[in-house]
């Protein structure tokens, strides 16, 4: 089961400044339908962070770690593709931010 509150504290706002030195996970090259062919770069993602770390379970399904706690988020995966409100994700980039880098 997902803890709404706990997602809604990873996830942060677009164009929000990040905070320099903190690792991050952004989603990208979304799409609504896993089979969808892809001619642009899709649907941009969400940013969740910051982080403790990540764990990635067989290639597959990812735990991410808010930085402030255990609570864990698992990402889900679908058709090779991370699945995540109603859209799969082709990419995922883990990062530590850089100076006035936005989600």
């Amino acid at each position: 089961m997902i803890d709404s509150a706990l997602v809604s504290r990873l996830i942060v706002s677009p164009g929000t400044i990040l905070v320099p030195g903190k690792m991050y996970l952004r989603l990208f090259h979304g799409r609504t339908d896993p089979h969808q062919e892809m001619n642009d770069w899709g649907i941009a993602g969400p940013v969740f962070g910051p982080l403790s770390h990540y764990a990635m379970t067989y290639c597959g399904n990812i735990r991410i770690h808010a930085e402030t706690g255990q609570e864990e988020v698992w990402l889900v995966a679908a058709d090779d593709m991370i699945q995540w409100d109603g859209c799969f994700y082709g990419d995922l980039a883990v990062f530590v931010a850089g100076a006035n880098e936005e989600a």
